[in-house]
């Protein structure tokens, strides 16, 4: 069995010192003292004592941390803050806005919100809504109205007269009803308040292109066909043919523009503008299919007036 460890020979237990305990420590004064020292420090014997002889309580000097109710360690002044309003002021805490002034933005927020959305709305339906002043289309009929050669509202009609200067007013000049080359002249007020005339003096259904030396160089299954014409002029100042007259060939089938340029040596666009009562002579040149030739006419039109038309022999 193991023994303890054996007292050491001339250890005396009754006569060793035992450490005492040590003495409790005395924490410092947290209050102010009687003379306003620092806490836990002893009084300073060449300050004057405040207090009254005879025992009494005398009014302590004003300190502005009088006014806190609890202090915090070591003496430090411990306090709260009301955010809302100091002690004993009434007043509302700068930055903030009555309820009144809160409701009257809000009014005029959603005031203005109910006026943008209107004038929105407004515009889209200004947009939309159809144009009172746009014209109405007739109602359409199941019945197809048979082609007129009557002039259009938009186009001004033309005016045929014979070789003796007398106005036809019997249809001649219509597509079904062709004035004749050589005998008829057609006419139009022009933009210069005179009056344009043409007269188709003849007309080449078999030609050949000038400059060929009559060797016919014309695709087969197709006629070179020469249109001569006089155009005329009355009216104030002067007035360039190319600017007003159109020239063209129709048949039943087909439409046909003027070839003429680069082809012939007087084409319209060369005659220079004539001035009142002044005439000129141009050609015009169109390629016409063989099985169309048959009902291919001469067509003249201005920039605002009908077409007319002369027939071919």
């Amino acid at each position: 069995m193991a023994q303890g460890r054996e007292t050491p020979p001339g250890y005396d237990w009754e006569d060793s010192s035992i450490p005492a305990e040590p003495a409790p420590l005395t924490l410092p004064d947290h209050h102010h003292g009687p003379t306003g020292g620092r806490p836990g420090r002893d009084p300073d014997p060449h300050v004057e004592d405040p207090r009254p002889a005879d025992g009494g309580s005398a009014e302590e000097p004003s300190s502005p941390f009088d006014d806190f109710e609890d202090t915090g360690p070591f003496g430090a002044p411990s306090f709260t803050y009301d955010p809302q309003a100091a002690p004993g002021d009434s007043r509302p805490r700068r930055g903030t806005l009555p309820a009144w002034a809160i409701v009257a933005i809000a009014v005029v927020q959603a005031t203005a919100l109910v006026a943008t959305v209107a004038l929105v709305l407004g515009g889209i339906e200004r947009m939309a809504a159809p144009d009172p002043d746009a014209p109405v289309a007739a109602p359409s009929t199941e019945e197809e109205t048979e082609p007129s050669s009557e002039a259009s509202p938009e186009r001004e009609p033309g005016t045929v007269t014979d070789s003796a200067g007398r106005e036809v007013t019997d249809g001649t000049g219509g597509y079904a009803d062709p004035a004749t080359v050589g005998e008829h002249t057609v006419s139009w007020t022009a933009w210069t308040d005179g009056a344009i005339g043409v007269t188709a003096l003849e007309v080449d259904l078999a030609a050949t292109a000038p400059g060929a030396d009559g060797q016919d160089v014309v695709q087969d299954g197709y006629r070179l066909v020469l249109a001569t014409y006089e155009v005329r002029y009355d009216g104030p100042g002067q007035l360039a043919p190319a600017e007003e007259l159109w020239l063209t060939g129709e048949s039943d089938r087909t439409y046909f523009p003027d070839i003429a340029e680069g082809l012939v040596d007087d084409p319209m666009k060369h005659i220079d503008p004539l001035q009142g009562g002044e005439t000129a002579r141009f050609r015009s040149a169109f390629l016409v299919p063989e099985e169309e030739i048959e009902t291919f006419h001469l067509g003249v039109e201005t920039f605002s007036g009908e077409i007319l038309y002369f027939a071919t022999p």
